[in-house]
């Protein structure tokens, strides 16, 4: 036993993490959220722009791109709570993403790696120009179409910690950015070759990932003896409720029962008496 325990520790163990160290991890194709989410605010692009990735292979790393155009921005589900976002005085309307990424698609942590929106924004009469929001990617996911498809677009989508802009306060610390080209996407699912697409729709929305429920209060001990109390006093009332009833239907039973009952004589369909039930009258030749 003491020989196996020995072979195992020199030979099979080491060779076990090799093969596990040399593993390359499969996170390209995992989006961070595969099936998204609804929050508010939320502000929606797909106008102009393209979507570029450039990768190098002397640093294994690739520059991920994306700009486009934002055109409404929704504060609920309600079409009365959407607002056009347009060009600030300056004629500028634009939203631009950057953000470095290894070999296997996963975030390199960049001085350059930003998220910038500018324009201009009316609000129940208030204006928001100029830069309305910024921030640092933290994570970042990519999900390419199956093979069997013939359709080549991606989707992308990453995770953004807020730190500016006009509308930082309406959005919070994070929030969360997804990424899907319209057109021409040359994305197969490898970020060790460039690729790229047109007219991205986009979708940039508060994160309420991290949006703690409501907690349920545990009842008290008075709360306890409240209710029990109040069931058991309800249930008292409505058995003393049903005795009376019970009571109250054999008395009238009872005096049905001793009342003697006066036998009708037949009457006629037409709703008068019998002619056969009137007393005979004699009457003399």
């Amino acid at each position: 036993m003491h020989r196996m325990r020995a072979y195992i520790a020199r030979w099979v163990l080491p060779a076990f993490l090799l093969a596990l160290g040399g593993t390359r991890p499969a996170l390209r194709a995992d989006l961070i959220r595969p099936h998204g989410y609804r929050a508010y605010p939320n502000i929606a692009g797909d106008m102009i722009g393209e979507q570029t990735y450039s990768y190098d292979p002397r640093t294994r790393t690739g520059v991920f791109r994306v700009s486009n155009a934002p055109h409404v921005l929704a504060l609920g589900p309600r079409g009365g709570r959407m607002f056009d976002v347009n060009p600030d005085v300056e004629g500028t309307l634009k939203e631009t993403l950057e953000l470095t990424l290894d070999h296997d698609g996963r975030l390199v942590d960049q001085p350059d790696n930003a998220f910038e929106l500018r324009g201009s924004v009316t609000i129940d009469g208030k204006v928001y120009e100029g830069v309305l929001l910024t921030g640092r990617p933290t994570a970042f996911g990519a999900q390419g179409k199956p093979a069997a498809t013939r359709e080549r677009s991606g989707v992308f989508d990453l995770n953004l910690k807020v730190t500016g802009g006009k509308l930082a306060g309406a959005f919070g610390s994070e929030a969360y950015f997804r990424i899907t080209p319209q057109g021409g996407s040359t994305f197969q699912g490898d970020f060790t070759a460039d690729f790229q697409g047109g007219r991205p729709l986009t979708s940039l929305r508060a994160d309420r990932s991290e949006a703690a429920p409501v907690p349920v209060p545990e009842p008290s001990l008075m709360l306890f003896v409240t209710v029990c109390g109040g069931g058991c006093l309800a249930a008292r009332a409505l058995k003393k409720r049903g005795a009376r009833r019970r009571q109250a239907t054999a008395a009238a039973v009872s005096r049905l029962a001793s009342t003697p009952t006066a036998s009708r004589g037949p009457r006629s369909r037409s709703g008068g008496r019998a002619p056969g039930s009137a007393p005979a009258i004699r009457r003399s030749p």
